[in-house]
């Protein structure tokens, strides 16, 4: 059981470090706001958001497996 918990938190790290990158590029492209025409910027700020909150969602579902381990 301690293995299959130790392989759930791995898969949370990197999922976080996934969640982490996804921010950064929404970070970058609202920096790089005026550089893009709306519609474009619209499109990727919905890409990223929806990306970020999809890791969110999967995070919370593995946290939730591992607390049901304990």
């Amino acid at each position: 059981m301690d293995d299959k918990k130790r392989k759930l938190m791995e898969k949370i790290e990197d999922l976080n470090q996934q969640r982490s990158l996804a921010h950064h590029d929404l970070k970058n492209l609202e920096a790089r706001k005026q550089e893009l025409p709306e519609k474009k910027y619209q499109r990727l700020k919905a890409k990223y958001k929806k990306k970020e909150d999809k890791i969110r969602q999967k995070i919370r579902e593995l946290e939730e497996e591992v607390h049901a381990l304990t």
